[in-house]
């Protein structure tokens, strides 16, 4: 495997870590994001080869202000094995100061709504991108394809990610909300804290109040 990293001083957004290899690799386990120090190229997420016709990827900022005050808890059965064992942890650690653990989700009614098939596109050009990603404080991946747009964002801090915890998220955004007709956000509330989702293609980007 032959890899890269650009550095640059820029006031960059979003960085990826390019990897190449003659072969498809194997999916990796979607570790949660951890935070990160130093220097990146802002740049979006790749796009598949053989992404389909129409799908896209940028780097946008949040636009709406959501209290985390409507959230719900992820089911604990749906969550990565590894965040999973991190929420068990969390919630031993601060019994007895009645904080919630990590992690939590919302369903919106946007009229209209995303539509699954869109969604699920991108679930899976997503999660065949294969990528080790950075990205800023404030500052948001974007993944587009007909009625809907994907997100990930970081809401406090500059954190490291892969799109395989990416995809991991917005397939358990898609299973809870947009199978049902409505948008959908994921949020990290253990630092770093971030946001994952769908909304309606050219609706504003939620941040909440998790910081």
């Amino acid at each position: 495997m032959k890899v890269s990293i650009i550095l640059t001083f820029g006031a960059g957004i979003v960085a990826a870590l390019d990897s190449t290899n003659t072969q498809s690799p194997p999916r990796r386990r979607a570790l949660a994001p951890s935070e990160f120090a130093g220097e990146f190229t802002a740049r979006p997420a790749h796009k598949p080869e053989d992404a389909p016709a129409g799908y896209t990827t940028g780097i946008a900022s949040t636009s709406r202000q959501q209290s985390g005050a409507t959230l719900q808890v992820v089911p604990r059965h749906l969550l990565e094995p590894a965040m999973r064992h991190r929420r068990d942890a969390m919630t031993a650690r601060q019994l007895r100061r009645q904080v919630h653990a990590s992690d939590f989700y919302e369903c919106s009614n946007a009229q209209p709504a995303p539509t699954e098939a869109d969604c699920r596109v991108i679930v899976d050009q997503v999660s065949a991108s294969n990528e080790d990603l950075i990205v800023a404080e404030n500052s948001c991946l974007v993944f587009g394809f007909g009625t809907c747009q994907g997100f990930f964002c970081s809401l406090c801090t500059t954190l490291s990610t892969s799109t395989d915890f990416i995809g991991s998220q917005l397939d358990l955004v898609d299973g809870l909300c947009v199978s049902g007709g409505q948008a959908g956000t994921i949020v990290g509330e253990e630092s770093p804290q971030w946001d994952a989702g769908f909304v309606r293609t050219g609706n504003g980007l939620p941040s909440y109040d998790v910081c």
